[in-house]
This record gives structure tokens, sequence and C-alpha cells, in this order.
């Protein structure tokens, strides 16, 4: 590991401490913040203030007293409203709009304000000094040509770091980012789990220079063991893995050096665990639905937001050190997987079935349901030889295997050719509903 440590110093100093913080240090500042925003949010975003579901009165005695508000969803955003904004749209800095699933073409639109902004630089600056020293040279793998683009943060805060960051271009084919990364042969990496993957398999199918990349930052989807292996094997690259999303600032919990959950950055959020139905809080180590409250947002803030991520909260003190509270994540709460008479089949169970054979460079999948159902697989791959390698790992695997035989679902796997895929892109399973 090449970076500083944990973030604990930073944190202390965030909140206020002259020295490194205690869990009761945090929680302080967490309540406080927590109390803050609740006002803030009732007196300035019309959504909040209008809401007629708030228990009276609203003031946390105790973090624990949070349960008693209500939950925010991503229909509320998308809806729109009343407005969940809570500044003057003059005062927006950025203005982000996210498409949802679905065919209704309805989106979400976010509203950052430079102070937002700024707290996520901050992030990523002390973040990523965590896992990268200053005077490295950092290769970027997220589009980073829009200004306050999630790339864009990020090379703002490597540049103060004292790193040396450079933009992969990431909107052309995988043999010109390939062509690029060798030229700059960078000490770490950042970027999506499809992208690192695609550019460390084909460097090492297409006889070219070998490279040595120490440290990668690995964000945006699931990241899957067989993903971590491959980095590890052709680049020796040591994996971190960070959750964030754009309704969280972009920053959200990253790994350290321990690889025992990520720390959440609790300078700027408060985490919940609730039960995915119910919408219950749920103890420390319970799976369920990750509901996220921003501390200190001023354009828009968000109170106990549905993100439709799972995963647990592990309060117990990691073996880095750090007092700062780590998620461990599950799937997509209602990612379409696959699906059949075999039961449900997450989809990162075939993703990392896939991605563990040699040779797959990058891989599409398609379940069409109904009569004839059948499991499509796409897969981009130097030599055919691969195809029929994925097609009988798919077949013994463990869970896979026994899943299509118990659904009746035909396996398709087929090579192609060119490049069919974007290579800034979460994986799914991509479902069509067939007759039945």
């Amino acid at each position: 590991m090449s970076g500083s440590g944990t973030l604990d110093a930073w944190v202390g100093r965030t909140i206020g401490v002259a020295r490194l913080p205690t869990r009761d240090d945090i929680d302080a500042y967490q309540l406080r913040c927590l109390n803050e925003t609740i006002a803030y949010a009732r007196s300035q975003s019309p959504f909040y203030r209008l809401r007629t579901d708030w228990p009276e009165p609203c003031e946390l005695v105790d973090l624990s007293d949070i349960a008693r508000l209500p939950l925010t969803t991503a229909d509320d955003l998308v809806r729109g409203d009343p407005s969940l904004i809570a500044l003057p749209m003059r005062d927006a800095v950025r203005l982000v709009t996210i498409p949802t699933s679905g065919t209704s073409g309805r989106q979400k639109r976010l509203f950052f304000t430079e102070a937002d902004i700024e707290a996520t630089v901050a992030y990523f600056e002390h973040g990523m000094a965590t896992i990268v020293r200053p005077g490295s040279s950092v290769a970027v793998a997220f589009p980073a040509q829009r200004p306050d683009s999630v790339g864009d943060l990020l090379m703002r805060g490597l540049t103060r770091l004292g790193a040396f960051p450079a933009a992969l271009p990431v909107d052309g084919s995988l043999d010109r980012m390939v062509d690029a990364l060798r030229e700059l042969r960078p000490a770490a990496i950042a970027g999506m789990p499809v992208t690192l993957g695609a550019a460390a398999r084909r460097m090492e199918t297409d006889g070219g220079l070998p490279l040595r990349i120490e440290t990668a930052l690995v964000s945006a989807d699931s990241v899957s063991p067989s993903f971590k292996a491959a980095l590890a094997v052709v680049w020796g690259a040591e994996a971190f893995e960070h959750w964030g999303m754009t309704e969280t600032g972009y920053g959200g919990a990253l790994a350290c050096e321990a690889h025992d959950g990520l720390h959440v950055r609790e300078t700027d959020l408060y985490l919940e665990i609730v039960d995915g139905s119910s919408g219950r809080p749920l103890p420390a180590g319970q799976e369920g639905e990750i509901v996220v409250t921003t501390l200190r947002r001023r354009g828009l803030p968000l109170i106990r937001y549905r993100t439709g991520d799972g995963g647990r909260i592990i309060d117990d003190r990691c073996r880095c050190g750090s007092v700062l509270r780590r998620l461990r994540l599950g799937g997509r709460i209602g990612e379409p997987g696959a699906a059949g008479g075999g039961g449900r089949l997450p989809a990162a169970i075939i993703d990392d079935a896939i991605f563990a054979v040699d040779g797959v460079i990058d891989f599409s999948v398609e379940l069409r349901t109904g009569r004839g159902a059948r499991l499509a697989v796409g897969v981009m791959a130097a030599a055919p030889r691969t195809i029929v390698d994925v097609r009988a790992a798919l077949l013994r695997h463990p869970i896979v295997g026994p899943w299509l035989q118990a659904a009746g679902i035909d396996l398709a796997v087929e090579r192609v050719s060119g490049p069919p895929f974007s290579l800034c892109r979460k994986r799914r399973v991509t479902v069509v509903c067939g007759e039945d």
C-alpha cells in the first residue's frame, strides 16, 4: 500500500477536534450536523417544509432518533414537486440530471453549490492520499472533460495532494485507451470495473509491453473477486473499492489496506441500514438497504434517502486502526438479475463466473424469459477457444449450472468482434420478456 494510512486525521480536523477523533467525537459531530440539516431543510426546502408526516418535535436527542423521520425516495427526486432544492437556482454551480430505469424518460435532478463541490474535492484529495503517494502519476478512467464531473473532481483532488493525474480517452476504442495507458505508465489508476477489467485483459492478450500498476481505485459498480484477481495478475495492482453515487456527492465510502469493508465518509454523510420492504431500521451487522442523510450540504439536502443499494454497517474498530464506521456492500436492491424456475440468480454471480475465465476481455448478458428461455452471453475475447471455456465454466459453476438446469434455461455463448460495448458502463443482466 502506497498512501498515508487512514482518513482519521483529516476527519478530526474537519469536525473540529485538534487530535485523532474518537468514536464519541464523530457521533457528537454527526448528531449536531443532523439537527442543523433537518432545521435547514425544513426551513429552506419546499419538499421538506411541506411534508405532513414529520414528527414534532423534530430535534434529535440521540442518533437513533432519526428513525422517527420519514424516508425520502428516488421518486421524490424524480417528481420534484414540491422541489427538494433549498437555494435559488442562480446559486447552482452544478446541476446533474440522472436517467432513471424504465421507459417513462423521467429523470432525477440534483443541485450542487460551490461548497458542496469543494467538500467532494477535499474528500477525494484525502481519500486518494491513503492509496497514492504525492508525486505519483495516476490514470483516470472516468469521463473528465465536463467541469465538475466525477472525473474532473477526482483529478482536482489528486492535483491537490501532489499527484499527477491524466485522463484516459475512455470515449474511444479500447485499444486507444490501452495505448494511452502504456504511454503514461502510471503508478495508480481509477475507474469502473468494466473499464479497468477490459483494459487489463486486453493488455494481457495483445502481445504489447507489460505494465506494472501499484494501486487501483475501483468505483461505480460491484467488484467481483475474479476482477480483483485479474488486476493483481496482469498489473500487480491492489484494488481499493469505493462506493458512492451522484446523490452522495460522488464520494461515499472507501476501502483501506485491511480490505474489510469500506470506511464511510462520515464528515458529510450519515448512513443507516433499513429493511428493504418495511423501511424498519436494522441493527449493525444486518444487511438491508443503505439510507443516506447528507450533512453540511446546502444545495439539495437529503434526509433519510433510500439509495436502492444493499449493504450492512460494521461498527467495531477496523484492523487499520480507523474509528470510522465501515460499509460492506450487498447487491443492488431490486436489480434485474436472472430469474427462473431455479429462483433468482444475482447478476454479480454471473459476472464473477464469466470474468474468472482467462481471455475474457468484456461481455454482455441477456436473459430471455418465457417459452424458449435463454441466457445469451456475448463475449469479447482474443481467442475463439475462450467461448468454449466460458460455456463450460458456466455449466459447471456450483451455482449457475444447477440454476440453469432447474430453470430450464438454454445457454448461448457467442464471440463478439469489434467495439460493441461502451467502456464506461455498469454491467447488468438485460431481461427480455418473451411469450409464456
